[in-house]
């Protein structure tokens, strides 16, 4: 047992992390004083673009340092299985995928995205090179009950024009 200096409660050794200075091996203050302080600060933080663009840049570091690239990459099998779990939710989408194969992208590189999974749409893409894609589906809901995509308030965008001018303001402000 050990008592946790900010909050002043006693509470049992694994409720402190692991400290090799200290006297006992363990931090002085408990899991949940030290995370609520660490949440504090971060907010605190967050507000300052330096600390936010120095933070961005220690993570790219350690993501190439510790090559994480190679370690999270999954096997050919791992992927097959979860690719096959996604299409067993989401049957529209393979079939989508399969309709949308033989249409090519007009500019090499470029990704065509689905505004909607219904099959009269299957071949009715929208085109947009890959950092905007992967914008895009950060601030799109898909909805399985109409096989369309909604905003992050939850209004339905089940025209294409609709869906393009919400991606259009997504690629604006982000």
């Amino acid at each position: 047992m050990k008592v946790c200096f900010k909050c002043g409660i006693n509470k049992s050794i694994g409720s402190f992390y692991i400290h090799k200075q200290m006297a006992d091996g363990h931090l002085n203050k408990c899991i949940d004083c030290t995370k609520s302080d660490v949440k504090k600060r971060t907010a605190v933080l967050i507000n300052d673009s330096d600390w936010v663009e120095s933070e961005k840049k220690r993570h790219r570091e350690k993501y190439y340092r510790l090559n994480y690239k190679e370690k999270h990459k999954p096997s050919y099998e791992n992927k097959k299985k979860a690719m096959t779990k996604y299409y067993l939710k989401f049957p529209e989408k393979k079939k989508c995928r399969n309709i949308k194969s033989s249409l090519k992208p007009k500019v090499k590189g470029n990704n065509l995205h689905h505004w909607s999974y219904n099959i009269e749409h299957a071949k009715d893409v929208i085109e947009l090179n890959v950092s905007n894609h992967n914008k895009a589906h950060r601030f799109l809901k898909y909805d399985k009950s109409t096989f369309m995509y909604k905003d992050l308030n939850g209004n339905l965008l089940n025209t294409k024009q609709l869906h393009l001018d919400y991606i259009n303001k997504v690629i604006e402000n982000f």
